[in-house]
């Protein structure tokens, strides 16, 4: 995935441009310019902090206790994905390689939802990814996009239950 962010960071650069150009329109405040902007070395440090990510011990597993209670029952206490992780977030682009990167390594599907501003770059930025997963034998589908950014897309997210094990709302930029 990261080195897929590299090779794409034209294309990524493309995209965000798009992101500025509606936002600067809106009369977006130069501090949530800041937020939004992708550069060269921003790509970088995104694809570096899924290096980082990938290179961290694998969780899933792991073994955290283990005891034998009155009865001679073995009980532990285990690693394991949580399943679906619904996350919420504004106008940051790099929340979504973090969140993405972490999700996946931990084992669990993702579903973004960011915010209108950064719309453009998020879109490019999880078709990336999602390619990527697809190109080293892993379902794509670990990675999704909500493509609809209305407060009630959002809010009708949050009522996922049945669906969702994780919901992880972020506050507004």
């Amino acid at each position: 995935m990261a080195d897929a962010l590299e090779k794409a960071t034209e294309k990524i650069l493309a995209a965000n441009q798009q992101d500025l150009t509606a936002a600067k329109a809106k009369g977006t405040s130069q501090t949530m310019l800041d937020r939004l902007l992708l550069t060269e070395q921003r790509i970088t440090e995104m694809a570096n902090g899924i290096r980082e990510v990938a290179q961290l011990p694998d969780p899933i597993g792991a073994v955290d206790k283990m005891w034998r209670n009155a009865d001679d029952l073995l009980i532990g206490q285990q690693r394991v994905p949580l399943g679906v992780i619904g996350i919420i977030y504004e106008a940051r682009p790099n929340v979504t390689t973090d969140a993405a990167s972490l999700c996946f390594k931990s084992g669990n599907a993702v579903i973004l939802r960011g915010g209108k501003e950064a719309f453009h770059s998020n879109q490019v930025l999880v078709t990336i990814l999602q390619e990527a997963l697809a190109a080293n034998g892993h379902s794509r589908h670990a990675i999704q996009f909500i493509e609809d950014t209305s407060h009630e897309t959002a809010a009708e997210l949050m009522r996922l239950t049945d669906y969702l094990d994780v919901l992880i709302p972020g506050a507004p930029a």
